[in-house]
């Protein structure tokens, strides 16, 4: 069983703007130290998005680093729009990876629209990253 070796957590009320539809960051969790040679990482994350006009679907994605430009951490998922342009709607995505010979590191929550003709917003925003041996 994997044993949990560090864990840092960060939470935003802050809006950040998701212009139609480009690839967006909602959220990162800053440097989280790493205090061993090789490591688990579990990364879960959670986002409360205001649709844009014409969103028919929304993209979360965990990266590395702390742009849109971090290597992508898993797949990336489309999940079909559950209500109307205007309206507020839930996000979440989990994912783990193995890493090594790293002294920290940094994951990002992004999310992008598609079909959108407006902005979203992202409302709050959630990331926990947790370090475990193995």
């Amino acid at each position: 069983m994997a044993e949990l070796l560090e864990k840092q957590v960060q939470h935003s009320t802050t809006d950040v703007t998701v212009t139609t539809t480009s690839e967006t960051v909602a959220i990162a969790s800053g440097a989280v130290k790493v205090p061993s040679q090789t490591c688990l990482v579990h990364i879960r994350a959670w986002c409360q998005l205001l649709l844009g006009v014409g969103a028919t679907a929304v993209t979360p994605r965990i990266r590395r680093g702390n742009s849109t430009a971090g290597a992508q951490i898993g797949d990336a998922i489309a999940e079909a729009v559950k209500t109307a342009a205007g309206s507020s709607e839930p996000f979440v995505i989990e994912v783990t990876e193995r890493r090594s010979n790293e002294d920290t590191v940094e994951y990002c929550l992004t999310v992008a629209q598609t079909g959108a003709t407006g902005n979203g917003t992202v409302q709050q925003a959630a990331i926990a990253v947790e370090i475990l041996s193995g």
